[in-house]
């Protein structure tokens, strides 16, 4: 097999930067060591690099051919500061409504994944026939979880004594009302979760083209509970679209609607957690984080469905 190419192996700027920013040392000790750590998994797992090296926000990837000529993707993460369950999550899957995972290395938080197309669901012009897809996909892959994935149950119990104080430190930003709707649903809502998988960040970049299917999706943090909680990204993913709608709150109620239909659910259910969802997503931002909320998607959906 060949030994990794420098030039394949130079990683973008924007992430390689990214990471530096927030590891500093540890980021530049583990650039400095990528291409030995990809030369040994193409030694070990058959492979030769089929295109430059690409990025996403939690590892690089790297084009390769396998030895019946079948193309492939190798990806790996930096060293993080908490567990990562993307691995264990694809494992899970396996290839249900998901990208299919063919080999793992935990030392160096690396994957041989199967090759999709470059095509992700910010293709699709029809917001109805996007959120439709999204739900369909998180009714199939809330799968039976595994123990090793984290349970939101505990998360959503936690929720409910923070959110005040999340106010209080934000200074108030949200009618009282807005941020009662979210505790009582945390409350009443979160314990006895069901023990399916989610993916957790169920975006529309997170979702491409596949072969053996339409439609996969990639990229899972892996979490355990209610398919409810996803339906918030993919609303936030086109919310400039549904800002400049002549009725963006009626649209907001069916695009909940469609999410819920597609993935069998309790529509009410859904409302609840996308509006408790945004609240805390709206108080959680800060100095530390960012702006507490560009462009007011948070606030105006978790105001919007507190009614």
């Amino acid at each position: 097999m060949s030994q990794a190419d420098p030039h394949a192996l130079a990683v973008p700027a924007l992430f390689r930067d990214a990471l530096l920013e927030s590891q500093g040392e540890r980021a530049r000790e583990w650039l400095n060591r990528l291409p030995e750590i990809v030369t040994g998994l193409l030694e070990r797992w058959s492979c030769e690099i089929a295109g430059p090296t690409m990025s996403g926000w939690a590892g690089v990837v790297v084009p390769v051919r396998r030895l019946d000529g079948s193309g492939a993707m190798v990806k790996i993460s930096p060293p993080y500061d908490v567990p990562q369950f993307e691995a264990t999550t694809l494992a899970t899957w396996a290839g249900r409504g998901a990208v299919l995972l063919w080999e793992r290395d935990e030392e160096n938080a690396a994957m041989l994944l199967e090759q999709l197309r470059p095509e992700s669901l910010t293709t699709v012009p029809d917001a109805d026939e996007a959120m439709t897809i999204i739900g369909r996909l998180a009714r199939r892959l809330a799968v039976p979880a595994p123990p090793e994935l984290p349970r939101m149950e505990p998360v959503f119990e936690q929720w409910a004594i923070e959110l005040p104080a999340m106010s209080a430190a934000a200074g108030h930003p949200l009618p009282a009302r807005v941020v009662d709707a979210a505790i009582a649903t945390c409350a009443e809502l979160g314990p006895g979760q069901p023990d399916t998988v989610q993916h957790g960040d169920l975006n529309q970049s997170n979702v491409l083209r596949g072969t053996r299917e339409d439609w996969l999706a990639i990229d899972p943090l892996g979490y355990v509970g209610d398919i409810a909680f996803e339906c918030l990204t993919h609303l936030r993913d086109r919310w400039t679209e549904l800002r400049d709608l002549s009725d963006p709150e009626q649209a907001l109620r069916r695009r909940i609607d469609i999410f819920a239909d597609a993935a069998e659910i309790d529509v009410a259910r859904a409302l609840r957690w996308t509006q408790a969802r945004a609240v805390q997503s709206s108080l959680r931002m800060g100095p530390t984080e960012g702006p507490r909320d560009v462009g007011g998607v948070h606030d105006w959906m978790a105001t919007t469905l507190a009614d």
